[in-house]
């Protein structure tokens, strides 16, 4: 993940983040999670409608001292 988050400690506890990814299982594998823009649409043959649908993969940062999460999602 390229950039680090525009604060380096957490906004919560004032802990120290630490960089991560979050995990989805795919039928071949593992993907990392991507942030879609708009609400969900459902779909009959794919569980969910994603065409023309901005689509960004999301950086993670996780708090060692309280354990919360930082998510972004930035164009780039």
């Amino acid at each position: 993940m390229a950039e680090t988050p525009w604060h380096r400690t957490c906004l919560r506890c004032g802990g120290e983040l630490e960089e991560g990814f979050l995990l989805d299982e795919t039928q071949g594998g593992y993907s990392t999670t991507q942030w879609v823009e708009g609400p969900p649409d459902k779909s009959v043959w794919m569980g969910l409608k994603l065409r023309r649908r901005r689509r960004l993969p999301l950086q993670a940062y996780r708090c060692v001292g309280c354990g919360a999460l930082d998510l972004y999602a930035r164009d780039g």
